[in-house]
C-alpha cells in the first residue's frame, strides 16, 4: 500500500469516527448504519471496510473518545477548588458524571453496551478509565483515611462503580429500585456515606 493511499484511508476512517460519533450521541449504537455513514462521507458502501473491519471498531473509537469526555467534564467540574472540603468534591465528581449521563445519555449507554475491549494500541476498559478513578482517588487521598495506592485505587474504583450502578438503575425505566427524581439527592447520600460524611445524611 502506498503512503497516498494508507493516508486517504486514515482520512477516511478519521472522517467516519467523526460522523459515527455524531450518530451515536444523536441516536445512540442503534442508529449507527453502514449505509447513513457511506452518505454522509461522500463515499462507496464498500469503502468503509477498506477503512476499518466493521461499525464496532467505530463504536469502540468513539466510545474512546466518551470516556475522554467525561474525564475532561469530572475535571472541570472540580477544576480551582482544591482549598474545598475533599467529601464535598467527591460528591461534585459523581454528580458531574450523573450529569453527563443525563446530557449525553446515547454515548454514556453505547459505552457501557459495547465497552472498550482491550487492543494492541489501545487499553481495554480498566485502564482506560484510571483518569476517572484517579480523579476520585486524589480525594480520597485527602481524606488520609486510605495508607496505600492500592487500597485508594481499589476504594475510588469501588465509588466509581456504586455511583454508576445507581445511576444506571435510575435511568433504566423497566427498573424500579431508585426513582429517577431521586437521583441527585441518592448520588450525593451514597458518596458522602462512603466517604463517612456522615453530617451531609
Amino acid at each position: 500500500m502506498t503512503p497516498a493511499t494508507m493516508a486517504k484511508r486514515e482520512a477516511l476512517k478519521a472522517k467516519l469516527i467523526d460522523i459515527a460519533e455524531a450518530e451515536i450521541a444523536q441516536g445512540g449504537i442503534v442508529a449507527l448504519r453502514a449505509r447513513d455513514l457511506a452518505n454522509a462521507a461522500g463515499c462507496a458502501l464498500g469503502a468503509i471496510y477498506t477503512a476499518v473491519d466493521d461499525l464496532g471498531e467505530l463504536a469502540i473509537a468513539v466510545n474512546r473518545r466518551t470516556v475522554d469526555q467525561i474525564t475532561e467534564k469530572m475535571q472541570e467540574s472540580v477544576s480551582g477548588l482544591d482549598g474545598e472540603d475533599a467529601d464535598d468534591l467527591l460528591v461534585t465528581l459523581a454528580q458531574s458524571y450523573l450529569s453527563y449521563a443525563q446530557t449525553e445519555t446515547n454515548r454514556w449507554r453505547t459505552l457501557f453496551s459495547i465497552g472498550l475491549p482491550e487492543a494492541e494500541d489501545a487499553p481495554g476498559f480498566h485502564q482506560a478509565i484510571e483518569p476517572i478513578v484517579g480523579l476520585i482517588s486524589t480525594q480520597l487521598e485527602r481524606l488520609s483515611r486510605f495508607e496505600t495506592s492500592r487500597n485508594l485505587d481499589r476504594n475510588a474504583r469501588a465509588i466509581f462503580a456504586a455511583v454508576h450502578g445507581m445511576i444506571s438503575l435510575g435511568m433504566e425505566p423497566r427498573l424500579a429500585a431508585i426513582d429517577a427524581r431521586d437521583l441527585d439527592r441518592m448520588v450525593s447520600r451514597v458518596v458522602a456515606t462512603l466517604s463517612n460524611k456522615e453530617d451531609t445524611l
